[in-house]
């Protein structure tokens, strides 16, 4: 067997259906909601994987262009659950990262919940820190962490940088104050609005 991984556009996404079909039968149903605005959008970017030609894994990730250091939010990386175990998910993060490296996007955030225990174990095979969303952990950049992953339905953020000279948990968190910047906060609440709540608004109406 054959394993590729490889960017795609929208336009291709929409004819492979991929999102819907594996990120539909792999989670709730509102998730394709968020996936595709952030898709539809130009914001987010794609990478699926494919066995054989068979598409069996989907990577969401985007960028957020916060100074002096970028951050790169990895959204989704869901695999059809026939596939699974097979070392998919680790190359769908790794071909993220060597996006984002590319990118010159220094500082990698994820959010999961605290019963995904493979999801958990998976990045920290890939060196993340896990940290509680909690405010007694993160302090005033909790509200700015939850804005700019939309990760209001998860427990647990995971935090990895490109430099390998942040050591300990403590100065993971205050390496991200920059953060709670005005310049920044503003940039993270325009993509909040766009990525997070119009679509949870618009959602809500959907669903009455």
């Amino acid at each position: 067997m054959i394993l590729k991984v490889t960017e795609v556009s929208g336009d291709v996404l929409r004819d492979l259906k991929v999102v819907d079909g594996i990120i539909g039968s792999s989670m709730e149903g509102y998730n394709i909601w968020y996936v595709n605005s952030c898709i539809e959008l130009g914001i987010c970017n794609v990478l699926i994987a494919s066995l054989d030609d068979k598409v069996v894994g989907v990577g969401v990730y985007y960028i957020v262009n916060t100074s002096p250091e970028r951050v790169g939010v990895i959204y989704y990386v869901v695999v059809d659950r026939r596939y699974r175990g097979l070392g998919i998910g680790k190359s769908l993060i790794a071909s993220i990262e060597e996006m984002l490296e590319s990118d010159k996007v220094s500082i990698y955030l994820a959010t999961t919940r605290e019963g995904n225990k493979v999801v958990r174990k998976l990045l920290t095979s890939f060196g993340y820190f896990e940290i509680p969303l909690d405010v007694g952990v993160l302090g005033e950049v909790l509200e700015v962490i939850e804005r700019i992953t939309c990760g209001y339905d998860d427990d647990l953020l995971f935090i990895k940088t490109s430099q390998d000279t942040v050591k300990t948990l403590n100065s993971l968190i205050t390496k991200l104050g920059f953060l709670t910047r005005q310049d920044n906060i503003e940039v993270i609440n325009r993509l909040w609005r766009k990525i997070c709540y119009e679509v949870w608004l618009r959602s809500r109406r959907l669903r009455g």
